[in-house]
């Protein structure tokens, strides 16, 4: 029996197997979730706090780019309810928006940072930005004047 012919063999399931392994880590995925949690509470135009009988809720591993209103975390939240609390717990930043459904331009330009807290603010809805999508053009500042 010759060994040429098994080590050829073995060569091409080698080279095969490593093209497929590339193929796969290659492969980019249609749509991705941050990792960690967004945790939010509820408010009502009028009273200070949250609404005591509405329990803060996670929103686990939320999907980029995916607007969150009020009316779907909360379905029985009053009329006019809003995000009185909302913090960041995931790798990734989002954008707040003083709007229903993510209208018009965000709360702040730069997004909410991975492990920030905003309470008070009147906020409809939030979107997790993927950071692929984020420009660092956008978020660099102006030196200080020289004086």
């Amino acid at each position: 029996m010759h060994r040429q012919p098994i080590a050829r063999r073995t060569g091409l399931l080698v080279a095969a197997g490593s093209a497929a392994l590339m193929l796969v880590v290659a492969v980019p995925t249609s749509a991705s979730s941050a990792v960690g949690d967004i945790q939010v509470s509820l408010g009502e135009p009028g009273k200070e706090g949250p609404l005591l009988a509405t329990p803060p809720k996670l929103i686990r591993s939320p999907a980029d780019g995916h607007c969150y209103t009020v009316k779907e975390v909360y379905p029985d939240a009053p009329q006019d309810g809003y995000f009185r609390s909302v913090a960041n717990q995931t790798n990734t930043s989002i954008f707040l928006y003083e709007a229903d459904a993510c209208a018009g331009p965000p709360r702040d330009r730069t997004p909410m940072e991975p492990g920030k807290v905003v309470i008070g603010a009147r906020v409809l809805s939030f979107k997790v930005v993927p950071t692929a999508a984020l420009n660092p053009e956008d978020f660099k500042t102006s030196p200080p004047p020289a004086g």
